[in-house]
């Protein structure tokens, strides 16, 4: 399963992880994001802005990646 799907399912846990990596994030914009990776991206890009894009991405997608795999492997 790949990343935006896996958020999806684990969006209600997922949310702390995001609010511990990215505290700009306010619960509007959790609201907002809602589970969509793209939707995150976006934002995150918003609030933090950063030269690089594609690079920024890659460390957004790496993070939740990491996290995600944790998480599910202490759900197995």
């Amino acid at each position: 399963m790949n990343t935006p799907n896996r958020m999806q399912q684990h969006w209600g846990v997922v949310q702390n992880f995001l609010r511990r990596e990215w505290p700009k994030l306010s619960d509007v914009d959790l609201e907002e994001i809602d589970g969509e990776y793209d939707r995150l991206i976006h934002k995150v890009k918003e609030l933090y802005g950063g030269g690089d894009e594609i690079q920024l991405e890659a460390g957004i997608k790496t993070k939740l990646q990491a996290y995600l795999n944790d998480l599910e492997k202490i759900a197995s």
